[in-house]
């Protein structure tokens, strides 16, 4: 077994099997939840590589306020796709990710149901903007629209990125409610893991529960593969 740090705070067979079917690296993504506080947020990702066969599990641990990673953690299983691990391996990793969670004061679980939710099997949903309002009140009044605008901005090509790939992207996000416009969020230098990743679309928009009117958006990104293109998740914070 191959380990690079593990995670998931829940069982993770169910995941695992779902995964076989799928011939292409697109990751799956769960959200875990947010701390007592506010202060982070917990998601995990996994899928099974493509090429290997290997599967694999990440954990995230962002700073709400700063959108920035203060944890990350992996694990890589060395079994083929169609070897499952045993319940004692998934016990062992439930019980870390547990353990992972409690450090920053998050108990898996502590979200509410996202305010957009376009999973990949939305082939109707272009990605590139969503619509929604923080409150419902009653069938016909709520809160407010607030639309929020997804534009790509072309990064540094790295020396060995793939020629046939378009250009890497750096996501920017701006919110407009009232008719104003502001920045919610800026790639701005491309950090080192993200920057592969050539496209960029809104796939879930979660409320913080603890802090007022700050947002989690979910980016479904894609990046060279080893046998084509791989779907992966970027999570980033703001406020409205």
């Amino acid at each position: 077994m191959k380990v690079t740090k593990f995670f998931s705070a829940f069982p993770i067979s169910l995941i695992l099997i779902t995964t076989t079917a799928l011939s292409s690296d697109q990751a799956w993504f769960r959200m875990l939840g947010f701390s007592e506080d506010g202060e982070y947020a917990a998601w995990e990702m996994g899928g099974i590589q493509d090429g290997s066969g290997f599967q694999w599990i990440e954990l995230e641990i962002l700073d709400t306020g700063s959108s920035a990673q203060v944890e990350r953690y992996r694990y890589v299983w060395d079994e083929l796709v169609d070897e499952l691990p045993d319940e004692e391996d998934v016990a062992s990793i439930d019980l870390e990710i547990l353990d992972i969670c409690r450090e920053y004061g998050i108990q898996p679980g502590s979200y509410e149901s996202p305010l957009v939710l376009h999973p990949m099997t939305d082939l109707g949903v272009s990605g590139d903007s969503v619509a929604f309002c923080l409150e419902s009140y009653t069938p016909n009044y709520n809160s407010g629209e607030i639309l929020m605008i997804l534009s790509l901005l072309t990064a540094e090509i790295e020396q060995g990125y793939p020629e046939w790939f378009p250009p890497p992207a750096m996501p920017v996000l701006h919110v407009v409610e009232d008719g104003a416009t502001a920045l919610f969020f800026s790639g701005k230098l491309v950090q080192e893991r993200f920057s592969l990743d050539f496209s960029y679309s809104i796939a879930a928009v979660y409320r913080n529960p603890v802090v007022c009117n700050s947002l989690l958006v979910v980016l479904h990104s894609i990046r060279p593969g080893f046998e084509g293109p791989d779907g992966r998740f970027r999570v980033v914070s703001g406020g409205i």
